[in-house]
Formats: structure tokens, sequence, C-alpha cells
């Protein structure tokens, strides 16, 4: 039924009829003369065909202006039974911000694989004109371009902010009404999904005690189960609003936590004292309270591990350049924007564990897996990456602190873990190519 592949496209002015190579035309059944549907996105165009000799595949000029397409090489995707030549996919990246190197390099891996992948707002999207203006990469240079619908849309709004708009949620109704597929469609909320996890028993045996916040009092009765606690925001990012409570050995409370690019700690020799100045050091929004895990740690400071993981076109979860976190200086977290840095796996477990690092590596991928399937179980959701923010104690046992449907990418920018953001780039486009419907191979 399918025929697939990739193939060199070239435009040529005076053509009326698109030329294909004779024996893939017999190949899938048809003749010279007949008509088929050119499709690109919500696009399709009717076009005559030709027989040649030359592996290359020649359109009329205004067939590809009308398609919204180039002459470049593409994947393309025969249906013999509907009589169709689908070109693409093409990928829609919606987001509120501006054009960011992250997407260009999303586009440069979709070139690579024949596909094309746009970036819009969501006030670009309009019901009833099936066009869409956007970034593209034309002749390997972004510009701005007017495509028709994407096949799939990857969901990179920036912020929980971005998502309450009025025109996200309109672009939102609007992609649903279309039924074009969209993943990760929306941040995850940190109490939502451990409430949801806890029901799951394979994600279960790697949830540390957490509750919602609900007063302080209860972090109180929290810290006497707990010898320390964090207190997180629920829609919090990169390390912001965190508060930790220590209670001392002697009598007292110990809080960190950090404010601007500073770092805070102060001491209490009673509850009643530390509450608050823990109220104070917290942003005002939600928060749960989480026991705090004891880190490994790498040369005196503690380490966690983020798992970036994607789903490649077989929608099989990959974990891809996992990396160590080393806590800043003075810092309560592992987050780069808190001074944090991060390290290759590998050297961070051979320095905590020795010849036990490849045993506690595969613990991790394995339980990185397991969650991110536990996640897609209990959301219902659409997703493509994940990542995953694992704590390690010294025995080697393994903590989920957080799961983001945004995960950020400071983990790949570094110089060792360049191969892996590569193929990180290309397990997405495979995967929002499966998505659309499209198909490897003949069958």
């Amino acid at each position: 039924m399918w025929d697939t592949g990739m193939v060199s496209v070239i435009g040529r002015k005076e053509l009326t009829s698109g030329i294909l190579p004779r024996n893939l035309l017999a190949r899938v059944g048809w003749r010279t003369g007949e008509t088929v549907n050119v499709v690109f996105g919500s696009a399709s165009r009717r076009i005559r065909l030709q027989g040649g000799e030359d592996d290359a595949w020649q359109m009329p000029v205004g067939l590809l202006r009308g398609l919204g397409m180039t002459p470049r090489r593409w994947s393309y995707q025969i249906d013999r039974e509907r009589r169709s030549i689908r070109f693409g996919p093409l990928i829609g990246i919606m987001t509120t911000w501006h054009m960011t190197p992250y997407f260009r390099s999303v586009m440069r891996a979709a070139a690579s694989r024949g596909m094309m992948v746009v970036v819009f707002r969501p006030q670009n999207f309009r019901g009833g004109v099936r066009q869409l203006e956007a970034w593209g990469l034309v002749n390997g240079t972004v510009n701005r371009v007017v495509v028709p619908w994407p096949d799939v849309v990857y969901n990179r709004i920036p912020n929980r902010g971005g998502e309450l708009l009025i025109s996200t949620r309109e672009c939102q109704r609007a992609l649903a009404k279309a039924k074009i597929p969209v993943f990760n469609r929306k941040f995850f909320h940190k109490w939502r999904i451990h409430r949801l996890l806890r029901r799951d028993e394979q994600a279960l045996k790697y949830l540390p005690e957490t509750q919602p916040m609900v007063s302080m009092q209860q972090v109180g009765h929290f810290l006497n189960r707990y010898p320390a606690a964090y207190l997180k925001p629920n829609g919090g990012s990169k390390g912001q609003g965190i508060v930790r409570v220590r209670r001392l050995r002697g009598q007292g409370y110990q809080i960190s936590f950090r404010r601007g690019k500073h770092n805070y700690q102060q001491s209490y020799g009673s509850w009643a004292q530390a509450a608050p100045m823990i109220r104070r050091a917290m942003y005002q929004r939600s928060y749960v309270v989480q026991e705090e895990i004891p880190l490994a740690n790498y040369y005196g400071r503690p380490f966690d591990v983020r798992v970036t993981l994607y789903k490649n076109g077989k929608r099989e979860w990959i974990p891809c350049g996992p990396a160590a976190k080393i806590a800043g200086r003075g810092s309560i977290t592992t987050h780069v924007a808190n001074g944090g840095r991060a390290i290759p796996l590998a050297r961070a477990l051979r320095h905590a564990f020795g010849n036990q690092a490849e045993e506690v590596r595969g613990r991790i991928e394995r339980a990185a897996v397991d969650l991110a399937l536990a996640v897609e179980r209990v959301t219902g959701l659409e997703l493509g990456e994940m990542g995953l923010d694992i704590g390690l104690t010294a025995q080697g046992r393994v903590a989920m602190f957080e799961a983001n449907s945004k995960p950020g990418r400071a983990v790949f920018a570094a110089a060792w873990n360049r191969e892996e953001r590569w193929q990180s780039l290309l397990y997405l486009c495979d995967y929002a190519a499966s998505l659309a419907g499209f198909h490897k191979g003949v069958s």
C-alpha cells in the first residue's frame, strides 16, 4: 500500500505535469497520463504524471508554490490505493516566544530527514483560512513563509502564562477542530502529576513522599517524620521559589532559599520563629512539601540526574544525553540557572559508585522509561519529549523529583553532549512524522 523514501524535487516553469521515474510508476502500478493528488500539509493539488529516466522528480514551479514547497530533497509517501503523493511531513512548532537557536536546530534536523518545520505564533493560526504565516528554513536561511496548515504540531509555549493567553486557547481549539495532532500540549502541575503517579504501581516505588502544602502546621508535622523537606511551587521552573527546611540536631530549624542571584541560609531556635520566615521566603502560589532525598556527591557537592527522553519513530521512549547536575556553592538545587553545572553522567557515577557505575546507570535509565510510560498512562496526554529530574542516593536508590513536559535543553549545550543533542532532534522529528501518519519503508 505504501511506498516511501527521499527524493530530490526539481521545479521547472515550463512543465504542466509531474515527471516521475518510470521504474517508480511501474512499482506502484501507475501509468503515464494518469492523474494523482499531490499533498503537503493541508494543501493538495491534482497533477498528471509522465514517466522519466531521471531519479529526481520534476514538478511545475506553480504547483510547488501553490503547495508552499520549495525545490529540495523531500521525504515522500505514496498511497497507491488513494492515488496520492504526500510530501513532508510539515511540522508546526507553536510558541509565544521568538525564533531561538533550538528552533533553528529542529528545522535543520527536519530538513536532513526531508521534512519541514515551521515556527508560528498562536494568533497566526486562523480558522477558515487554511494557510499559516510562520518562520521556515528556505535554502538554509530562516525566513518568513506562508505554508498550509501543518500535519502535526509540537507545542513549545515557553511558560504557563503563554498557555493562558486567549490566542493560545483559540489556537488549541482550532487545531482540535481541524483534527491536527498536537503533542506536549501543556505544562505539568507538580502535585497533580504526583497524585496521579501514586496510583500507578510501576511509578510508586520511585516517588518520594510528597503532599500538597496546606499550612505551616502541616510542614511542621512533616518535619517530625523527616529530617529535611523541600517546599516547591506547583508552577515553578528553574528552581525559582524553592525553600529547604532542615531540623537541626540540637534544637531549631535551618531555612535555605534563593532570591534573585543570591543564596540565603538562616537558622531559628523554634518552629514558632521559623514558620513566618519560611512564609516570607516562599512565592505567593500553591506549593507541595516533599521529603529530602540525601543525594550522592561529586567531590563534596550533591548531584542529581537530568534524563531527557524522546520518542522515536516507533513511539518508544529513548533516554537521550543523561547528565549529572552538580549543585553550585551554597545552592539548595542543582539547576544550572542557580549556579549548578552539568557534567557527563558517566563521570559522576564513576566517582560516586566506582565499578558499579554502569549498573547504577542502567537502573536510572530503566526508571526513566518506567516513569515516562507511567506519566503517559495517568495523564492521557500525547507526549514526544519529557524531562525527568531524578535523585540518586549514595546507596543507589532512585527517586523522581519532577517531570517536565517542556524540558530545558541546557544539558545539551556542552560539547560532550553534541552527538546526543543532534540525535534528540532526529528522534523528535521521527516521532512527529509517525504521529502525522507518515510510514517508513515499502509495503
